[in-house]
């Protein structure tokens, strides 16, 4: 078991007792930038390592372990030492890893206390850490030592940059020994000492954001932060106590501490641990499911991407003109270009996805700063989809094709075999996927309502003319009679890929479906070989590559269940809907803490027992697109959309039976903020308080 913290662009995964292993080529460690500042820390008491009782680390900045240190106690049975000693480490991110160890002497006698601390710093970048590729060449050079009462690590890379590694205690060491710091203490009765330490990573001097120098001082600085980010974001309270105090409270820490904050805004990094850096497609889908909750996600985001968007050719990084990165890193490999995460462009559905997400976001917050400023970025996405990058044999699908680099399938599920034949063979490339097809047409039409409210009638209509003629390819070339659903994508022979897949769902979610075939595609996902009770498979039970403890092939993943049940209520499905909802929010009650995972197993939920998902045992924990699901649920709950035009957020709330009410507080939406309730009446229906008069009923906007 491992312990994970993240704060900003900081990460610390640890042994559950908070230790990292020494002289070991180990993962964990302390990262900045996707280099390991800090790969072994041991402590030892009186010459031995501690005994781990207990580990708290609810919060993902912080985090609490208690341990004991006995002379001679016999563990498992009733003989316990005389002289035990209890020692608490408590721990948080801010400027670097700052710890307090206090140790306390529990026996009823004088007892000397000798703590060590000893401390590696190997600055293996990320992709060699993981096995992905490994530094080619020694540093230019790399040395360790003591320092103005500390240890400094360093290390000058190949790519020029002098990565140092500061450590520091006070009070200070008694002796600092090579690598080790050493403090004894004689401690009576009941009496308590403490160490606190600072372990700073920097690169060429400089690093994290600046923290207060008082341990104290520090952490109260941290909790503010956090008080007042979340003071911006909308405050939901419901009728159930579980899930208020549950899911919604810690999915709204989660995306908290997944965001690093740039120049452009926030930006909600993918997940812990190994990918807590931005990821294009995570970061949209986060925001769009966030609006409802902090729409400065959605522009933090929507402004990182334009600032990287593409600018040229490039085949190593799949770089293009007008495309949006999959993937950004920062560590020596990528600035060497050995990787070519510089950012990698290697994604299909992030470019359409970034002008979907553009086009809901100003819907949402009337923002034309925002409008004026993006608006070349999203025009420039839509020319890559429509041009002979996006659209390279000009048939008016966006598809992808082997490009010998990092990814062969670029589309959300991007592993190998998750587009594959029945046979169980890889699908022909080059793929058009059923739902990024789907992102091309929301992205049209969204930008199309926003070109109509700006008093632009020709793009508008050029736009929708572009769409319509998507729709009508569409439906006839990835409709499959016999399954009643949408194939997942033509593969290079413009053959249908026959799986039925959750990615259907998403042509609900973008309205490219039309509306006769809208229904059936419903009633397909809710069947049993797709519907497991906890969500919609990825994969159909009944196709012949079908496996619930894979990735991609039969598992069940949070975010893509999110955007169906939108989808489904767009169509008119509202039941649905909100049976997808309660079994996300079900599942989500049983993970602990109420912490959502990437994804899990596809087995089928069984009432008759009291059981829960099945792990999928390497998921992210926490991932953005996973903590962002309840809150796109209650949207979808409550039916709310934003209409631009009137500047009154439109609501059709339908809420399931065992959710009476939902409280709305603070909702950022155009240039306001709204608070009204949702309640469900014993007869089923729904009474709407408060919001200013600026909530409607959607039949009420509709009939305006």
């Amino acid at each position: 078991m491992t312990v994970s913290l993240k704060e900003d662009a900081l990460v610390l995964v640890t042994d559950d007792d908070g230790g990292l292993p020494l002289g070991a080529t180990s993962p964990l460690g302390l990262y900045y930038h996707d280099t390991q500042y800090l790969s072994g820390y041991a402590l030892r008491v009186n010459g031995a390592t501690p005994v781990l009782l207990s580990a708290n680390h609810e919060q993902d900045y912080v985090a609490t372990f208690q341990l004991m240190q006995a002379e001679g106690a016999t563990l498992g049975s009733a003989r316990h030492a005389a002289d035990i000693l209890s020692i608490r480490r408590t721990r948080f991110l801010a400027d670097g890893l700052r710890e307090r160890v206090g140790v306390l002497n529990a026996a009823a006698h004088p007892v000397i206390v000798a703590v060590e601390l000893e401390f590696e710093a190997a600055f293996r970048d990320m992709f060699a850490v993981r096995a992905y590729r490994e530094l080619s060449q020694e540093p230019l050079m790399s040395e360790r030592g003591p320092r103005e009462g500390g240890l400094v690590f360093e290390r000058l890379g190949r790519d020029g940059v002098r990565r140092t590694t500061e450590i520091t205690m006070r009070p200070a060491p008694d002796v600092i020994e090579g690598n080790r710091f050493k403090v004894t203490r004689t401690l009576g009765p009941q009496e308590f000492f403490q160490l606190e330490l600072a372990v700073i990573p920097k690169e060429d001097g400089a690093g994290a954001a600046a923290s207060p120098d008082r341990f104290d001082d520090a952490i109260d600085a941290l909790n503010a932060r956090y008080r007042r980010f979340l003071r911006t974001c909308t405050r939901y309270s419901t009728s159930s106590e579980t899930l208020d105090e549950g899911l919604i409270t810690r999915s709204a820490l989660d995306l908290r501490a997944l965001l690093e904050f740039h120049p452009s805004g926030p930006y909600p990094t993918a997940g812990i641990p190994w990918y807590a850096v931005p990821f294009g497609r995570d970061g949209l889908i986060a925001g769009y499911q966030t609006l409802g909750w902090n729409p400065d996600i959605a522009r933090g985001t929507l402004r990182l991407l334009a600032g990287y968007q593409g600018q040229k050719v490039d085949d190593f990084t799949e770089e293009e003109p007008g495309k949006i990165f999959h993937e950004l890193r920062r560590g020596e490999l990528a600035r060497l270009g050995e990787v070519p995460h510089r950012p990698y462009y290697g994604s299909v559905d992030a470019t359409p996805l970034f002008a979907l997400v553009f086009a809901e976001t100003v819907k949402w917050t009337g923002d034309r700063t925002l409008w004026r400023e993006l608006l070349p970025a999203a025009e420039r996405a839509l020319t890559w989809c429509d041009g002979p990058y996006g659209d390279p044999d000009r048939d008016g699908y966006v598809e992808y094709g082997a490009r010998g680099n990092e990814m062969r399938s670029q589309g959300w599920k991007d592993s190998p075999q998750s587009l594959s034949d029945p046979d169980g063979r890889w699908s022909k490339l080059p793929a058009a996927l059923v739902e990024v097809q789907g992102y091309v047409y929301a992205a049209k039409t969204g930008i199309a309502d926003l070109y109509e409210v700006d008093g632009d009638r020709v793009r508008a209509d050029r736009l929708r003319g572009e769409a319509r003629e998507l729709r009508e390819r569409f439906e006839r070339d990835f409709w499959m009679t016999g399954e009643e659903c949408y194939a997942q994508a033509l593969d290079g022979d413009k053959k249908q890929v026959p799986a039925v897949t959750s990615n259907a769902g998403h042509a609900l979610w973008s309205g490219i479906a039309s509306e006769d075939h809208g229904g059936a595609v419903v009633r397909r996902l809710m069947a049993q070989d797709m519907y497991t009770g906890w969500g919609v498979r990825t994969l159909s039970s009944r196709y012949p590559t079908y496996n619930p403890m894979s990735y991609h092939n039969g598992s069940v993943w949070p975010h893509d269940n999110s955007l169906i049940a939108q989808g489904f209520a767009r169509y008119g499905f509202r039941e649905e809907a909100a049976e997808i909802t309660s079994a996300l929010i079900e599942a989500g009650r049983r993970f602990p803490n109420s912490q959502l995972p990437e994804l899990w197993c596809g087995f089928q939920r069984d009432l008759r027992f009291s059981s829960r998902p099945a792990d999928y045992l390497v998921s992210c924990i926490p991932q953005a697109w996973s903590a962002g699901m309840v809150f796109l649920c209650l949207r979808t709950l409550l039916g709310m959309d934003a209409d631009l035009a009137t500047q009154r957020l439109v609501i059709d709330p339908a809420l399931p039976p065992w959710l009476e009410r939902v409280d709305v507080r603070d909702l950022r939406v155009f240039d306001t903020r709204l608070t009204f309730r949702v309640r469900r009446t014993p007869r089923g229906d729904h009474r709407i308080v408060g919001g200013r008069g600026r909530v409607a009923r959607a039949k009420a906007v509709a009939s305006a």
